[in-house]
């Protein structure tokens, strides 16, 4: 009797282990990784990339970069039919291998741009629920060949600190039954790491189901420079921060587009560029206010005179004299390597150019050192105003190429600003993660040496949006919407999905509900991949100081085709990471190696018999090796 009873306690116990270890393993399906060139929707449970891609070759995770640069990956834990109540991800150091260097995680502060000391930081993907495509001819013809495939349904958009409320964002993550769950990861290499292989392990909990995947960063012997190789400005309205984290976080916004690559822009007098000193001086951008990451101690250089239109300061001519001289003096004298302009009516009609043209006569005929203040339109070059523009900014739709180096060879800038498919990239939710990337790509391809963005946190609506302006942005995707303005033509009621937020509020005053509770800005993908491109610019400027220009220019082919006005009713450009992350292998093979040869002939005359010097060992062949993992499958993914 004893005997049976134990059995049957024995086989009771074996039943409630098994149970409950098919449960823990009900509540994950999949854990997989990708790229940060990839949206993966919340109920996409079938995506190509999950087999393998340039992340991920089925079981470990495989990134790579140059120093001073910030990688970014995404680990998908999809969750099974029960659910995720709390899943958390750690990574808590990148090893060298057969070497002593080491990149560790150090927790969030409550600053989210004090990033001192913190090379590995973790987020968690915030989904919104895009229910119809943007619809506006001007972002792209509504469907039209070169309108986005799978616009609608939940869209990875922001990028949420970890340490974000709980329940907005903050771990531990609940996962709904059969959901996707992206856990974005970024490491920046800092100046002062040694080349090689890093080997690590991410930890995943998933309510107590514990699951390792390794992880191996391969860093290149070669640094990108402080500097950008392009300009990138996005205008700000410090208004709008103050208004939902109900306090001003200037300081903590400039912080954080710095750590983007970008520059936050407005008008600036003598008086407010006085004031704002350490922007531009690079002092702002120091470890001592809790700065680290590309671009330390380097200043901000974009300095305009006005913004969204000209002033009255310049309307006649003996006060546009002297307003233009003391400005020129002024940044003469404090940033004499400052960009500065005149900010004419924005994208003005015909009956403005009259105006137009006394201001450019007002300051083209100064005798003093104002006489250098540029004038800047956002439109495409037009035979009315030649003559008066010195910067040219058009849409990328409006951009003629010819017409572009004609200008630049009279002495005068042609830049882009927001997007336009096929031409370039479509900066919206509905677009793929790529179109920022493509569009500072095909920058590079014809010489534009600044992108202008029309705002990054326009969160109380455009001036166009009829009735209540203050609206929730982390619920509605739709943030640029004119139907109902009064006067506008039923041909042009456009609204948009995300269009100008690049980053989002971390505290929410106007509504306390999505509130994150993180003191400052909150990253978006679009503007992770606009940060992307420009590091992408930065391999391809230094390929070119290098002479690999057979390299480049096949990474150009092979990337940006067919862009600007060369583009035709279909997309001429790449629209998956792996694309990009193909050409980026390559050209960082190349620049290191380059480099390495460079260094070995700097030192062949004090080598001793030949001997190879340590140290500079080529790492192409294992490079491949490791990169190689998911080329087989590239042309089956892109046929599915």
């Amino acid at each position: 009797m004893m005997l049976a009873k134990a059995r049957n306690l024995t086989a009771v116990l074996l039943l409630t282990h098994l149970l409950l270890a098919v449960s823990a393993l009900a509540s994950v399906r999949q854990i997989w990784a990708v790229n940060d060139g990839e949206k993966i929707d919340r109920n996409d449970l079938s995506n190509p990339n999950k087999s393998a891609n340039s992340a991920w070759d089925g079981h470990t995770i495989k990134i790579f970069g140059a120093r001073n640069e910030i990688i970014a990956f995404q680990l998908i834990v999809e969750a099974g039919d029960e659910g995720i109540k709390q899943l958390t991800v750690a990574l808590p150091e990148l090893r060298q291998h057969s070497g002593s260097a080491r990149i560790r995680y150090a927790p969030p502060a409550l600053d989210p741009t004090n990033y001192a000391g913190r090379p590995i930081q973790l987020f968690s993907v915030n989904y919104i629920h895009v229910k119809t495509p943007s619809h506006a001819s001007w972002v792209f013809k509504p469907a039209s060949s070169a309108a986005p495939r799978n616009a609608t349904g939940w869209k990875p958009v922001q990028i949420v600190p970890e340490n974000a409320r709980a329940g907005r964002g903050g771990f531990p993550l609940r996962v709904e039954p059969a959901q996707n769950q992206a856990v974005w990861i970024e490491v920046y290499t800092n100046r002062n790491l040694p080349a090689g292989i890093y080997h690590g392990q991410i930890n995943v909990n998933a309510d107590g189901q514990k699951e390792m995947i390794p992880i191996e960063l391969e860093l290149f012997d070669f640094t990108l420079p402080d500097q950008n190789s392009m300009d990138a400005m996005v205008y700000y309205e410090s208004l709008q921060p103050v208004m939902y984290h109900g306090r001003n976080l200037d300081a903590q916004y400039h912080r954080f587009a710095h750590r983007q690559r970008i520059e936050l822009v407005h008008e600036y007098s003598i008086q407010t560029a006085t004031a704002a000193m350490g922007l531009f001086s690079g002092q702002d951008f120091t470890r001592s206010l809790g700065y680290e990451g590309p671009g330390e101690a380097v200043g901000n250089r974009i300095i305009p005179r006005t913004f969204y239109g000209p002033g009255k300061d310049f309307d006649e001519r003996t006060s546009a004299w002297r307003h233009a001289d003391e400005w020129i003096t002024f940044l003469a004298k404090k940033f004499p390597n400052a960009l500065t302009f005149l900010y004419l009516p924005d994208e003005p009609g015909r009956s403005e150019y009259a105006y137009i043209r006394q201001l450019a006569d007002n300051l083209h005929s100064n005798p003093g050192p104002g006489k250098t203040l540029s004038t800047f339109v956002t439109k495409r070059y037009g035979k009315e105003l030649d003559g008066s523009i010195d910067i040219w900014d058009t849409g990328p739709l409006g951009y003629d190429i010819e017409r572009a180096m004609e200008e630049r060879s009279r002495g005068r800038k042609y830049w882009i600003y927001n997007g336009g498919r096929p031409a370039a990239g479509a900066i919206v939710i509905d677009a793929p993660a790529t179109d920022p990337r493509a569009t500072i790509w095909v920058c590079f391809k014809h010489g534009v040496d600044n992108y202008f963005f029309w705002n990054g946190v326009p969160w109380q609506h455009n001036w166009q949006k009829v009735g209540e302006r203050r609206q929730d942005v982390w619920a509605n995707p739709i943030t640029f919407d004119n139907r109902g303005q009064p006067n506008k033509p039923i041909d042009d009621q456009g609204y948009i999905n995300g269009d100008g937020v690049l980053m989002y509020p971390g505290e929410e005053k106007l509504h306390p509900d999505q509130d994150r509770g993180i003191a400052g800005p909150i990253n978006t993908v679009q503007l992770a991949n606009f940060r992307r491109g420009l590091q992408d610019h930065q391999y391809l400027t230094l390929a070119r100081q290098l002479g690999l220009n057979a390299l480049v220019n096949e990474a150009l082919q092979a990337v940006v085709p067919r862009v600007f006005s060369d583009a035709k009713s279909t997309i001429g450009f790449a629209e998956t990471g792996n694309e990009y992350e193909h050409a980026r292998y390559r050209l960082a093979q190349a620049i290191a190696s380059h480099k390495n040869r460079q260094r070995i002939e700097a030192i062949r005359p004090a080598r001793e018999g030949g001997r190879k010097p340590w140290g500079l060992e080529p790492e192409s062949k294992l490079g491949w090796q490791r990169y190689g993992h998911w080329m087989a499958t590239q042309s089956q993914n892109r046929e599915r």
